[in-house]
């Protein structure tokens, strides 16, 4: 085993995660450890080496945990076969005895006919519940990105590593010494309750438990206790979930929590790290042949092509996809091509609904720069979105709203020539540029009824920005002011004559204004009647 440690990377890897474990020092860890840990000709000599002795090299593969031992089997004789990374990459397993499984209760978890794709996240989970014993595990994700489905599945593959699973569903809200009055009589099996009303010692005991009995336990859609303002604060009352992920992940037990949610709690902000028990795994879109599988399982054929643009203009979401293979085959007799012609995205009453949900729970600031985001169809680097910002905030201010938009999955980073750059997957700029919309023909109506500026909110602090030829973005377009010209007639009931002279009457409201007062106000007036007079032209 010594010999197999030296010459295997992955090996060696195990040892440092024990060493870092069990505290050791550099000086009692074998002298073998700094080069060989580096040495990639090492490895090769092993694999190639030990090829001559066929079942030793079997033997050795799967005592190392290497989970497709017979491909590198039958590949290593050939000199010129190299194996990936992933393919030499062991399955860890912890290196104490293992407990016997006894108990499962899955609460309010799915049911799930097919599960596709993830390989590569539901390793890193494999490794940091079993291998690194993490306590506190977020899978993060806008909705609709598959969360619970992961969550299910690691269950299905890691619960027998524990002694009981315990699956609860927190979108109902419920109160913390209820959850935790059911998960100690269940770990327990019913031999404690919760003796106490005092909520310190009711984690105390919870936390005793779990130090007692390798437990895991899931907490699924944990956004649905948590307030606003970037994720880091509860709602009233919920205050005490917070002290229980923090003592979850910094308290000595031997169980994992595994955390579901849209938006990233305080507690995993401040304690999370790569070498310590509290991590958390962003979910971003599936790949395109994960999502050929999700396309197929509704039925639906398509090209690569076909595939390609589907996959990039929903993101790769799970249920997006979903969504719109049913819309294709319902509306357009499965031909996606008619589909893809529209030019259009589709979001669906559930996805919308998650997205109005999250879209609620935003601070002021926070929708500001999502609205500013949608405007501009270019990422924004910092400075940029600072400059648009009407009453601009300090940088450090802009910093942590676009940090808490990030928490909550609802913007995506750009690396541009060493510069970061912000912008919004494009299912998201769709439903906040519809919102923007609609707040924007709201406060039109309102003014117009109450000859008073002050109704005037979004179009005071925003400005559509119009770019046009090799500015635009690929994905279909999603422009706001032409948008919010033609939902103007229907919004006030005539043409479009009508409308523009309604607007003009609105332009002396901001004679001898201060431009603090009026900000965007008059270049959105004036942008309208100019895109509605070349409406009239070009008919």
């Amino acid at each position: 085993m010594a010999d197999t440690l030296k010459a295997s990377k992955q090996g060696l890897e195990i040892v440092d995660r024990a060493r870092r474990r069990r505290g050791w020092t550099k000086t009692r860890t074998p002298a073998w450890w700094d080069s060989a840990y580096t040495t990639q000709a090492t490895l090769k000599r092993f694999w190639r080496g030990i090829a001559i002795q066929r079942e030793n090299f079997i033997a050795i593969c799967q005592a190392v945990g290497l989970p497709n031992w017979k491909a590198i089997a039958e590949g290593v004789e050939d000199e010129n076969r190299d194996f990936s990374v992933e393919e030499l990459r062991p399955v860890v397993h912890s290196t104490e005895a293992p407990t016997q499984f006894n108990r499962l209760d899955w609460g309010e978890a799915p049911d799930l006919p097919f599960f596709y794709g993830r390989d590569l996240e539901l390793q890193k989970l494999d490794r940091w519940i079993v291998g690194d014993r993490c306590k506190l595990v977020t899978l993060l994700g806008m909705g609709g990105a598959g969360k619970t489905s992961l969550a299910v599945t690691v269950v299905e593959r890691l619960g027998e590593q524990f002694e009981c699973v315990w699956w609860r569903s927190l979108l109902g809200a419920p109160p913390l010494d209820f959850l935790l009055e059911q998960l100690i009589q269940f770990v327990s099996q019913g031999t404690e309750t919760l003796a106490s009303s005092n909520l310190q010692q009711a984690i105390t005991r919870a936390i005793a438990l779990l130090n007692r009995h390798r437990c895991l336990i899931v907490l699924d859609e944990a956004e649905a206790i948590l307030g606003g303002g970037g994720g880091q604060s509860y709602c009233p009352g919920y205050e005490g979930y917070g002290d229980f992920f923090k003592r979850v992940g910094s308290d000595r037990h031997q169980s994992c929590v595994l955390l579901t949610s849209r938006e990233k709690p305080g507690e995993v902000v401040a304690y999370e790290g790569q070498m310590l028990p509290v991590r958390s795994l962003q979910l971003g879109g599936l790949k395109r042949q994960e999502a050929l599988h999700v396309l197929e399982t509704k039925g639906l054929s398509v090209s690569e092509n076909e595939l390609s643009l589907l996959t990039d203009f929903y993101s790769g979401n799970p249920l997006a996809l979903k969504t719109i293979a049913t819309t294709i085959q319902e509306l357009f007799g499965g031909n996606t091509a008619a589909f893809l012609h529209q030019n259009t995205l589709v979001l669906g009453d559930r996805l919308r609904g998650l997205l109005a949900q999250q879209f609620d729970r935003l601070s002021h600031r926070e929708t500001e720069v999502l609205y500013w985001l949608a405007l501009d169809p270019e990422p924004l680097p910092v400075e940029q979105l600072h400059s648009y910002l009407l009453f601009s905030p300090p940088r450090s201010h802009l910093l942590e709203t676009l940090a808490a938009l990030e928490r909550r999955s609802l913007i995506d980073k750009i690396s541009n020539e060493g510069e970061i750059r912000f912008t919004l997957q494009p299912l998201v700029m769709k439903y906040v540029s519809e919102n923007f919309t609609q707040q924007s023909l709201a406060e039109i109506k309102a003014v117009l009824d109450n000859r008073d500026i002050e109704s005037f909110r979004v179009l005071k602090t925003h400005a559509p920005i119009t770019r046009t030829g090799a500015e635009k973005k690929t994905h279909p377009s999603v422009q706001v002011l032409p948008r919010l010209v033609k939902a103007l007639p229907r919004g006030l009931g005539c043409d479009e004559a009508q409308v523009a002279k309604k607007l003009e009457t609105l332009l002396p409201l901001l004679h001898g204004r201060s431009p603090q007062v009026i900000g965007y106000i008059e270049s959105n007036l004036k942008a309208i009647l100019n895109n509605l007079n070349s409406e009239a032209r070009s008919r």
